[in-house]
């Protein structure tokens, strides 16, 4: 599928992100372009070899109305994406787009099974996660080991929230499991050494972890796998490249979105690997890479984090609040309809590393 339109939304990189930027119609524009690229969000899946870490990463099922809306759309950005504000919807009717069968693939993009899906959930947030493959009833006794406090299963319950915290969660049918932390004061912070670190939980389980970032602010996406503790593969996607593990790594100039436009400017990443060689060919874009990375790993981000479990980005210190797993809720194209689909939680588990 065309992943690329992913990030031309926000890219100011490209003519279409400028004019986004200085245009009255950003929302709307933003909205409708969208869903061009839903599908390649929600439509991907993996077929594993078993016991392998990286395994083909494929399409779960063929969208073709998908893939005609978006080679329609990106040659109206190469010529005139003027053109595509007015009304997207008439601009792909005219243009012979079957609106009702795009709708039905969307719909069911959106209403794909949990436990199938791989990746990434992308969407506008700043993001850091840890995954590893075991179950979460491993994973939360590790971190328990550092935590001042654990509550198990903890969906339905009230929480009081400290300064110090993290949540723990596995989805039905997948072998990763998902830990991360939040503080609501990093100025008085000092038990963050306390919290378990991706290298550490690989080598304390004896199995892979990612450390995941996504940054919309920065722009950044990041990963660093770990195979019993130690670092074997790692990616970071923005300008500077550091290089904290002091590794050989290769940079990457990536120009996704040269057939758009001739003047987009070029992403910069760089890459190292123990287990495979990728070329600029493969990566294709920062955003696009992150996410099929995450796919041959066989893992899945699915955007489940403190506003979705507490209902609130930034709760207040000390207040009690009912941790929640309230589902998505996603718009059909052109349309009034919605989709709700809750994702499938094994458990969630709280842990409390600073008052």
């Amino acid at each position: 599928m065309n992943l690329t339109l992913l990030t031309l939304l926000t890219d100011s990189g490209t003519k279409l992100g400028r004019y986004l930027i200085v245009s009255s119609n950003i929302h709307r524009m933003k909205k409708q372009l969208f869903w061009i690229s839903v599908l390649a969000i929600l439509g991907t899946g993996c077929s594993a070899t078993q016991g392998a870490l990286f395994v083909e990463c494929v399409d779960s099922e063929e969208s073709n109305v998908h893939e005609e809306v978006g080679r329609i759309v990106r040659e109206a950005l190469a010529n005139n994406p003027e053109a595509l504000l007015p009304n997207l919807e008439q601009y792909l009717s005219d243009r012979g787009v079957d609106i009702e069968a795009y709708q039905r693939e969307v719909e069911e993009g959106l209403n794909q099974p949990w436990a199938e899906r791989r990746g990434i959930n992308y969407s506008d947030r700043n993001s850091h996660i840890t995954l590893v493959r075991s179950p979460l009833n491993q994973l939360s006794a590790v971190i328990a080991e550092n935590a001042m406090a654990t509550q198990s299963d903890v969906i339905d319950s009230e929480i009081e929230i400290p300064n110090l915290f993290g949540f723990a969660y596995q989805l039905v049918g997948h072998d990763w499991s998902i830990f991360f932390w939040e503080s609501l004061n990093y100025s008085r912070v000092s038990g963050t050494g306390e919290i378990p670190k991706a290298d550490q939980l690989s080598k304390a389980l004896g199995q892979p972890a990612i450390s995941l970032t996504i940054s919309d602010t920065g722009g950044l996406k990041a990963y660093a796998v770990f195979e019993y503790g130690e670092i074997s593969e790692y990616f970071y996607g923005t300008e500077d490249c550091p290089n904290s593990y002091n590794l050989p790594v290769q940079k990457y100039i990536l120009s996704p979105y040269s057939d758009i436009d001739p003047e987009a400017e070029n992403q910069t990443a760089c890459f190292w690997s123990s287990h495979r060689q990728i070329t600029a060919e493969e990566m294709v874009s920062v955003s696009q890479f992150t996410s099929q990375s995450m796919c041959e790993l066989d893992a899945y981000d699915p955007d489940i984090g403190v506003a979705y479990l507490l209902g609130r980005q930034w709760p207040e210190l000390g207040r009690q609040y009912t941790i929640q797993n309230p589902g998505f809720i996603w718009q059909i194209p052109f349309s009034d309809r919605e989709v709700h689909s809750v994702p499938d939680l094994v458990r969630v588990d709280f842990f409390k590393f600073e008052d």
